[in-house]
This record gives structure tokens, sequence and C-alpha cells, in this order.
């Protein structure tokens, strides 16, 4: 009983940490193109299936739409030390037709430009339809940003978890699976500290009172036997 009982505050405590880290990644986004990141690491959820190929001999392999993808914020030096097939994460317009309609886009890198410090990304889906080749003026589906503004580069992937992720970073998402949680397991944690002052007091008071019990039952036999040797 006792294994399974550390077993479960175990668990408990580990989905509280990990609460907590989620609740201060979100914090540090302030802006709409801040990615939430702890200590230069992150998470970017993917919104599109524009990453939905077959690329196996990079690092970061091809992934589909929901996925979950763990960034690293890069600094100057870092950017310029990117290289093709690096999958990197930038803040730009998801739609033609809407140039409204901004997000984080994951898409990896086919070219660089080293003179104008550009480089040019493509989804691993359009490559494979529509390879990117420099001289092809007439190919638009490709992505061109300066180095300066790349916001970080993906380390690694979880399928299916990014749409989770995305739900929690809304308002009520983070209200009811994340906020209200914590506020419960605060309230959990100050009623059982309530409870344990409570017991200690009480076990203090039990203890003195015994001690004054004895002493007082200790002072009536000498007093009872003092009055016997008087008489």
């Amino acid at each position: 009983m006792k294994t399974l009982k550390y077993i479960g505050n175990t668990i408990f405590y580990l989905i509280i940490l990990l609460l907590l880290v989620f609740s201060i990644t979100n914090i540090t986004a302030k802006k709409e193109d801040d990615i939430p990141a702890l200590i230069n690491r992150g998470f970017v959820s993917v919104l599109t299936d524009s990453m939905n190929g077959n690329h196996q001999e990079h690092k970061v392999h091809s992934f589909k739409k929901d996925a979950l993808v763990f960034v690293k914020t890069l600094n100057q030096k870092e950017k310029e030390n990117l290289k093709i097939g690096d999958v990197i994460v930038f803040y730009g317009q998801l739609s033609i037709e809407d140039p409204t309609q901004k997000a984080f886009i994951i898409h990896r890198i086919v070219y660089i430009d080293p003179i104008q410090k550009t480089v040019y990304t493509q989804g691993d889906k359009i490559n494979q339809e529509n390879p990117f080749d420099i001289n092809q003026t007439n190919n638009s589906q490709y992505e061109v940003n300066y180095l300066k503004d790349i916001k970080a580069i993906a380390t690694s992937t979880i399928p299916k978890v990014g749409g989770t992720i995305t739900y929690l970073r809304t308002s009520i998402g983070f209200a009811i699976w994340v906020l209200i949680p914590l506020i419960l397991f605060i309230i959990i944690e100050v009623i059982i500290l309530v409870r344990r002052i409570l017991q200690k007091n009480k076990e203090q008071l039990t203890s003195k009172y015994e001690v004054e019990k004895e002493l007082l039952k200790q002072q009536l036999l000498e007093e009872l036997k003092k009055e016997q040797n008087e008489k």
C-alpha cells in the first residue's frame, strides 16, 4: 500500500510540475509572435499538413498536422550556422489571400543565400511535388526569410499532441485544464497543511494534559502520604 501511495503521489506531483512548466512557458510568450520557451527551449504546435512528407534523412523527419514540435530559440551566431535540411520556425503569413492570417510556420531550409543573409524554406509536402530550384524564378511555392526573423530550430517532434496543446493555450482550455487544477491543488495542499497543524497541536495538547495529569496525581499521592504520616 505504501508503494502504491508513493507512486500515486509521484505521478500527481509530476503532473503538477508539468502544468507549472506549461504555465510559465506560456507566460514568457508576451507577444503573438513569441515562442513559449523556458531556458531557450520551447514548443510549437503544427497547424497544417505542409510538413507531411517522406524526408527521413535529416535529424528532424517529416511530420503531420497536430504534431508537437520541440524547438530551441537561436541567437544570431546560431542562425548564421544553420544549414540546408534544418527545420526552422518563423512567424509569417499563412494565406496569400488573407495577409492578416499569421502564425508560426515550421518548414525545412532548402537554400541559403549567405550574401543576402536569407534562407529559403519549403514544406516537405510541397517539396515532394515541386522541389525548390534556385533557377526556377516562377516557382512561388517557397518562403524567403532574413536570418534575423528566424525564431527557432526544431529539435524533435511528438505526433498528435500539438492539437491538445493548441487547445490548452486558449483561454477556456487554459482555465479548465491548467488554472483550475492548480488552484485545486493549492487548496488541497492548504487543507492538508491546516489538518496537520491542528493534529500536531492536538497531540501536543494531549501530551501536555497527560503530563499535568500525572503531576497532579503525584501531588495528590504525596499529600495523602503526608496526611497519613501526620496521623
